[in-house]
């Protein structure tokens, strides 16, 4: 649940402007034209995981509503005080909207406004089950990858990583030690490379050495690929941070939310065995 960083970043870059009271309601083109605009930077879905992994706004984080709280909290917590900039929240109703505002408002936010639905969201939407769609792509040694990669797993954990990201390459060892554990439970890491590909989608070969050599120094022994045209297209601009990381099923299914920044061996393997039991359920 630890978006706080992301969160901290898309809130400094907010330009300052005025908005009605917090807690007000958002009308839909209002929404969607500051959307349309770049200015809808910080943008959340309360509702719970399942329904934002069918379909959210672009864009958007989830958040569910009983985690909000500590979210903000998170936030707080960290030293952020820019109170006034704008957050914009939505549920599945009017009711997980509302309460999400007054949740923030209580917590000093100043620019808290509502949507009264999901449904009332006309702009573009995103599925997170179809995150990697076919999977056509290449590792970072040039070798074709579809879906049958993935095929047959019980849990893949997808963490997207860059060649320039310290915290990344710093968990790439104790992941690798996880990927080797782990296997034998039906769970498999997957690495995402976002900084190898050349404008038109080919691999850079400077990068992609680059990106041998990491993997192979810190054992980090799973697969590696670049991003596929369906990810670049889809979804890949929405990552405001790096390591980002998520679980799929072997289906391409979202298991629970994202994850934002580095964490230990022993943090992601109690992650992942939570992911695992929650599939098993």
């Amino acid at each position: 649940m630890e978006k706080t960083g992301a969160l901290i970043l898309a809130l400094l870059m907010v330009l300052s402007f005025s908005l009605p009271a917090v807690g007000e309601e958002i009308a839909p083109e209002e929404l969607l034209n500051l959307w349309n605009q770049g200015l809808a930077y910080n943008l959340f879905d309360v509702r719970e995981a399942d329904q934002a992994n069918e379909s959210t706004v672009r864009g958007a984080e989830n958040i569910p509503l009983d985690q909000w709280g500590g979210f903000l909290r998170q936030v707080l917590d960290s030293g952020f005080d820019q109170m006034d900039a704008p957050i914009y929240v939505f549920g599945a109703d009017e009711t997980q909207g509302k309460a999400a505002a007054e949740t923030a408002r209580l917590m000093g936010f100043t620019s808290v406004r509502y949507l009264s639905s999901f449904d009332e969201w006309t702009g573009a939407v995103i599925c997170m089950n179809n995150l990697l769609g076919d999977l056509a792509t290449v590792d970072i040694y040039g070798a074709p990858v579809d879906k049958s990669l993935i095929e047959g797993k019980k849990l893949v954990m997808v963490n997207v990583w860059g060649t320039y990201c310290g915290p990344c390459v710093n968990e790439m060892e104790g992941l690798g030690n996880l990927a080797r554990e782990m296997e034998k439970d039906g769970v498999m890491i997957l690495g995402l490379v976002i900084d190898c590909q050349n404008q038109d989608l080919t691999a850079n070969e400077a990068q992609t050495e680059k990106a041998r050599s990491i993997a192979e120094e810190t054992k980090a022994s799973y697969p590696h690929i670049l991003p596929s045209a369906h990810m670049n297209e889809e979804w890949l601009d929405q990552i405001t941070a790096v390591p980002t990381t998520f679980f799929l099923t072997g289906e391409g299914k979202m298991v629970g939310q994202r994850y934002i920044g580095a964490r230990s061996e022993e943090e992601w393997k109690e992650i992942m065995l939570s992911a695992l039991a929650s599939i098993q359920e």
